[in-house]
């Protein structure tokens, strides 16, 4: 899916429990990640998440937010590998405080992924996760995102039928690209009072109905 039918996708779901928890885990995800550099991404060793990461970087890097471009974090980079995709495990043993890191794990975690998980949140570090809800990761991080749960099966939405023929990926790939569009956005910079002041006035300065 490119930037411009995520866009529109993300603009239709507006209103759903879908685009409504995607965008609050974009914003927190932002908010968390206050060291420079300070954004990584991991998963299963059969499933790392290129995806996620290099939309990220697109997205991020298109908006201005060059303090916060993320990482790959990968668990046995081959030598030859360009700088970008040769990040390996001793990353996570430098992470801490000011860092986030975001894990993506569409099947249950094995227990060595849950173990560096575990370290990592040890040295400070905030944990997010995307997965299928298994108890483990999910009491590993601060803040989880279980797409199977706000997309169900049909995609039935919460609030606003949407053609089904409107969705074109899967669910946990269509909140991926949700997460990485909300974590761009102008406003998850700001700290929640800015947000709820600049929507005050928007509302107030509006036309009236």
């Amino acid at each position: 899916m490119d930037l411009t039918r995520a866009s529109l996708l993300r603009e239709m779901l507006s209103g759903t429990e879908l685009g409504s928890r995607t965008t609050q885990f974009g914003y927190a995800l932002r908010r968390f990640t206050t060291r420079r550099s300070g954004l990584m991404l991991f998963g299963p060793v059969d499933d790392e998440p290129w995806h996620l990461t290099a939309h990220l970087d697109d997205e991020l890097r298109m908006a201005g937010v060059e303090d916060m471009r993320p990482s790959l974090v990968r668990w046995a980079p081959p030598p030859d590998a360009p700088p970008h995709l040769a990040i390996g495990l001793d990353r996570l043993r430098d992470a801490g405080r000011g860092e986030s890191l975001l894990v993506v794990a569409e099947d249950a975690p094995t227990d060595t992924l849950l173990e560096r998980i575990s370290d990592v949140r040890r040295r400070g570090t905030t944990i997010f996760s995307i997965g299928n809800g298994d108890k483990e990761l999910t009491s590993l991080s601060h803040e989880a995102l279980v797409p199977e749960l706000l997309v169900p099966d049909g995609f039935g939405w919460a609030t606003r039928e949407i053609e089904q023929t409107t969705v074109v990926d899967e669910g946990f790939e269509t909140a991926q690209h949700l997460v990485s569009l909300a974590a761009a956005d102008d406003e998850a910079g700001q700290s929640g009072w800015r947000r709820r002041l600049r929507n005050a006035i928007e509302r107030l300065s509006g036309e009236p109905g």
